[in-house]
């Protein structure tokens, strides 16, 4: 665990570093994801299916936030389905528009939750988005999971729709929307995914210790008792195997969120009681853990015996080593008995040996 904390406050003084350079490279990682999903999924134009499209969507993503991110991300869908079916094309125009808007108009910091849902789906790891809004948000942000289930399962009934059907390109709009409205594992999943954040949420406010903890294994169980018992109700077919994984994966990786968030120390936890005019104040305090590598001051002395008389010189050179770490230095001792070597003095001793030499 210490080890962890002293590996946080490095990552943390890396990225305060280079926070500029950082920022702009997790934007065009993200643009040249969600491009690159995109792709992977419904490239049916040979001009945007391209390397060079995803590099300049990266680019692009650098410049602007991401709300214009989600929306170039609806564009680039909407012309790669163009290039098969035009009506298709201008029905999922118009339920982007649908959604962006009410988005803009409820949730408009929240766009990066609807660009991760595909994404974390493709990763198999979707069940760790509703726990992690659950631990930082509010309840309302089953909206914009919600609003990601649909355009990955919309994504996901296009792409079979356009596979597997032999109907001309105007009946294709009607096939997908039909498909998208039978797609009884969306409707599944957006039914857990609020009660997994509705769940997570009242856990993580309880005033117990290790709420947020609890909370990460209470929200990713319930994730795996609510889809195997409605899988098996509605005899739905999954892969148990990449299903266990994927919950597995989900709950690490928001466990490791949650403690680079803020780690808790619960040890040092204190019930406060205080008042004023008007209220009585009950409060309970718990530190954050936050573990620095130490470090101490080492002086070196060098010592020269000779024949007229033993000779001690002070250089007065003081290093600052890391806590743990250990200074190893080999010892040269010729015939004259000629050596060096390091000593690890407290303060203390530094002071006591700084009023030696005033004196002499």
């Amino acid at each position: 665990m210490t080890q962890l904390l002293v590996f946080k406050e490095l990552l943390q003084k890396f990225y305060q570093k280079y926070a500029l350079a950082l920022n702009l490279l997790s934007r065009f990682a993200a643009g040249y994801i969600t491009f690159y999903a995109a792709n992977h999924v419904i490239g049916y134009s040979p001009l945007l299916n391209q390397a060079w499209a995803e590099v300049v969507s990266g680019f692009i993503s650098m410049v602007f936030p991401v709300q214009a991110l989600l929306f170039l991300a609806a564009v680039f869908i909407v012309l790669q389905i163009a290039y098969v079916s035009a009506y298709l094309a201008f029905t999922t125009a118009l339920i982007f528009t649908v959604l962006y808007f009410i988005y803009i108009r409820f949730l408009p910091k929240h766009g990066f939750v609807i660009l991760a849902m595909p994404v974390l789906y493709t990763l198999n790891i979707p069940y760790m988005m509703p726990v992690v809004m659950g631990l930082v948000s509010v309840p309302v942000s089953i909206i914009p999971v919600s609003f990601g289930i649909i355009v990955y399962y919309f994504i996901q009934d296009t792409a079979y729709v356009i596979s597997t059907s032999t109907e001309d390109s105007i009946n294709l709009y009607k096939l997908v929307l039909q498909q998208l409205a039978a797609d009884t594992q969306m409707y599944v999943s957006i039914m857990i995914f609020a009660i997994v954040i509705i769940t997570v949420y009242f856990i993580r406010n309880m005033k117990k210790d290790y709420s947020f903890q609890v909370a990460v294994f209470a929200g990713s169980l319930l994730n795996l008792i609510l889809f195997i018992g409605v899988n098996y109700l509605m005899d739905i077919n999954v892969d148990i195997m990449q299903f266990l994984t994927g919950i597995a994966l989900s709950c690490l990786a928001a466990w490791i969120i949650q403690f680079f968030r803020f780690p808790l120390n619960y040890s040092g936890a204190e019930n406060l009681q205080f008042e004023d005019d008007e209220y009585y104040y009950y409060v309970r305090a718990v530190p954050k853990m936050n573990v620095t590598a130490a470090s101490k001051k080492v002086k070196r002395f060098n010592s020269h015996n000779s024949r007229g008389g033993d000779v001690m010189e002070t250089g007065g050179q003081e290093e600052d080593i890391q806590a743990g770490s250990i200074l190893k230095q080999d010892m040269d001792i010729t015939a004259r008995h000629d050596f060096e070597f390091t000593v690890s003095l407290d303060k203390d001793d530094l002071d006591e040996i700084e009023k030696i030499e005033k004196n002499e």
